[in-house]
């Protein structure tokens, strides 16, 4: 089995490196092929680069200082490279082989999109251990760590992850609900993050044990590089880069006068009375000093754990912020007595710290192989269909807000009722459902390829200009929907769109002459209400009506499905979809111009292009006859929008985003004032040739304008809580205002 492992691998902490080298090695043993994905994020490298990036005021004027900040650079990487036997830089120089040759490592990338882009294919993948689901140290939530890289067919596997903090923040917790839906087994290695991690998903999460727990002594044996002793002595510890931990070092200074020994530590200058010696060598040197050392004291989880492998006599310092996993592992191992947190706290009898190895080898034991049954079991089982219906579980990810249940129920026993975040989901009456199963049968999020196939009937793809400017002026891209319409217009028929009603909410509705239709043109960029426009199309099909449906391909595919066959007088036209963005947002942006023009408002076009195709702009009309016009790429509502945080929480997991077929005849798409479009079936092929008349338009391959589209579903931004939980407390305008990051 191919299988590869994401973890926080590139830190230059020992720690880090060794526990992704063991989960490693014990795949390897088992038979497996194993790569660490290469990812070396500019927030973790950082911490550990030889020159700081970020420029010192000098001279007060930000050019001249960056310029001189910029000499300074690399006047600092030269001195390294010229003083190879610093300790700093050969420190450096040891992680960095370890990393790029014991390691087996992928190409190196730097961020979620190269990963995503790079297209790596696996049996499995594991992410996992270390703090890799910790928002302090990845100034955020990184989708990488939650394997949304992965490819659709391989097994996820989350082992001994870790939140890193006593809880997971507030602003992260629909993130992770997000995310942990994908995986097929999870497991952690905190008793607090395991409480945690439960609250947000419906799958079970076990406790698993620290990679190194994986191995033996005697593997770690074969990669140490032994320290030659002149004498006995303390190795000290000290987790922190910068930061002097008082209370370590008030028990090491106890320690070294009680038993007579002398100090090696690893930091670089010196700290303690009767020192021997600074470290400052690599990985497989820090296995020879603890190995041979006569005591260990450490606030380093990591060291702890080779302490225990070692058999050596220790004392753990906890963490001044999180000690939860040191004081979880010497619970688990019947070593609490040992985490001490203070010279005071060392009992004046160190007899009492002697340990039972043989008892501490027996729990030690148990836990390993509670952790390989783990992997092996998540390695050996089948891929996990994760697809449920809303209706099954109440998963807000697995709802589209289609309304196909609610319509195709027998007994309308459904309403679609909406949420705190604006969105509409069902509702079922108990007493009035016939437990028919008609919902769950209807829902797409239970089909597998939801209405859509990877390969279309047809794969032929246009740009393509509406030949009358007046019309171009009116739509967001090159007005080929003008052209679609007004061919089934001109057969009789009738068109289905979003347009807004009279209190500027998005809605579906069904027009039948010109003027009706134009009020379909033009991006909304808000969530459309269905309504009952599943009935109404199925209705007039039934009265022999031509249709066109154009709507978002969730919302094409509910229809379908709804239908249950395929009518040959339906004619469907997706529109290529960034997700749907909240009503309730919406609505309160609409309250807040309302209430700064003190005029009602009466229309808003989110992609007005009356400087060319290159610049979109907003126009909001009021009553009053005000017109305010703000640049697309500042205007704070369609920011948020195009940035995917106010959208419904389905865009995130939406299975439409990187088909190359969605669930209509045709897809529409657009770029710079031109449409992009896609060709799916026999019937889009008719439609579309009998609109080429109005049109100029060129064919391009496929592959373009599969690229031209949505490519994956939106990446959840942790903003989008800050919004969307708190748009009832604080003014929508200020919440949209704030910086936002992808």
């Amino acid at each position: 089995m191919k299988i590869g492992v994401i973890t926080f691998h590139s830190a230059h902490n020992y720690g880090a490196v060794l526990q992704a080298w063991s989960l490693q090695e014990y795949l390897r043993q088992q038979g497996h092929e194993v790569e660490i994905v290469n990812l070396r994020l500019p927030v973790i490298d950082k911490v550990y680069s030889l020159v700081s990036k970020k420029d010192k005021k000098i001279t007060g004027n930000g050019r001249i200082d960056h310029l001189v900040n910029g000499v300074y650079r690399q006047l600092r990487w030269l001195y390294w490279w010229l003083h190879p036997k610093t300790g700093k830089i050969e420190k450096y120089r040891k992680f960095e082989h370890f990393i790029n040759h014991v390691l087996p490592v992928t190409e190196r990338f730097e961020d979620h999109g190269a990963l995503r882009g790079a297209a790596l294919t696996y049996d499995a993948l594991i992410a996992g251990s270390d703090q890799i689901w910790n928002a302090v140290i990845l100034k955020g939530i990184d989708p990488a760590y939650f394997l949304q890289f992965a490819n659709r067919d391989a097994i996820r596997i989350s082992y001994a992850a870790s939140i890193g903090t006593e809880e997971i923040g507030e602003g992260y917790k629909m993130m992770f609900r997000r995310y942990l839906r994908d995986f097929d087994h999870i497991s952690v290695r905190e008793k607090k993050a395991k409480e945690e991690v439960e609250k947000l998903t419906d799958s079970p999460v076990d406790l698993v044990a620290d990679p190194t727990f994986l191995l033996k002594r005697e593997d770690f044996d074969r990669l140490m590089v032994r320290f030659k002793a002149k004498k006995k002595y303390i190795y000290v510890h000290n987790v922190h880069i910068n930061r002097v931990d008082e209370a370590l070092n008030g028990v090491v200074e106890e320690m070294s006068q009680r038993l007579g020994l002398p100090v090696i530590h690893n930091w670089g200058s010196k700290v303690f009375s009767n020192e021997a010696g600074h470290f400052t060598g690599g990985a497989e040197e820090f296995l020879g000093l603890v190995a041979a050392a006569e005591y260990v004291i450490t606030n380093s989880f990591h060291c702890t754990v080779f302490a225990i492998i070692y058999q050596k006599d220790f004392i753990t310092v906890p963490h001044y912020k999180h000690p939860d996993r040191m004081r979880n592992l010497l619970e688990s191992l019947g070593l609490s007595e040992h985490l001490i947190g203070g010279r005071k706290e060392i009992p004046k009898d160190l007899s009492r710290l002697s340990i039972d190895h043989p008892a501490v080898e027996e729990k030690k034991a148990a836990m390993s192989a509670h952790a390989k049954g783990f992997l092996q079991k998540a390695l050996a089982e089948k891929k996990t269909d994760n697809a449920r219906s809303y209706l099954e579980g109440g998963d807000i990810f697995s709802c589209y807000g289609c309304g196909a249940c609610k319509d195709a129920c027998p007994v309308r026993a459904i309403t679609m009722e909406e949420d705190q975040e604006g969105f509409f989901y069902p509702v079922v009456d108990g007493e009035a459902c016939g437990d028919c199963g008609r919902c769950k049968d209807v829902c797409i999020s239970r089909q597998q390829d939801s209405g859509q196939g990877e390969k279309a009937d047809i794969r032929i793809a246009y740009t393509a200009r509406h030949k009358d400017e007046e019309v171009v002026g009116r739509s967001t891209d090159g007005g080929v929907f003008t052209a679609l319409y007004r061919v089934i217009l001109e057969q009789g028929g009738c068109v289905a769109g979003v347009r807004y009603d009279a209190d500027l909410e998005a809605v579906y509705g069904v027009a039948s002459d010109e003027t009706g239709c134009r009020q379909f043109c033009g991006s909304k960029y808000v969530y459309a209400d269905s309504g009952d426009i599943k009935t109404q199309v199925k209705a007039l099909l039934e009265q022999g009506k031509t249709i066109l449906f154009t709507g978002t391909p969730c919302q094409v595919a509910g229809l379908k499905s709804f239908l249950g066959e395929d009518h040959p007088r339906l004619y469907t036209a997706e529109i290529s979809c960034k997700g749907g963005g909240s009503p309730k947002v919406f609505r309160k942006y609409c309250d807040h111009l309302e209430e700064t023009y003190r005029s009602k408002l009466t229309g808003i076009q989110f992609d007005n292009k009356f400087k060319g195709p290159e610049t979109s702009f907003v126009v909001t009309e009021f009553a009053s006859g005000s017109i305010d016009v703000e640049d697309g790429m500042t205007h704070a509502y369609k920011r948020a929008y195009q940035d995917g945080i106010i959208q419904r929480p389905s865009c995130y997991v939406c299975a439409f985003a990187g088909q190359e077929k969605g669930a209509a005849d045709l897809v529409l798409g657009g770029h710079k004032g031109e449409s992009i479009v896609k060709v799916c079936t026999e019937k889009g092929k008719d439609l579309f040739g009998s609109a080429k008349k109005d049109l100029v338009s060129k064919k391009i391959s496929w592959e373009k304008a599969c690229a031209a589209g949505q490519t994956e579903p939106l990446q959840m931004n942790a903003k989008r809580s800050e919004v969307l939980e708190h748009m009832d407390e604080k003014p929508i305008d200020e919440l949209l205002a704030v910086d936002i990051k992808r």
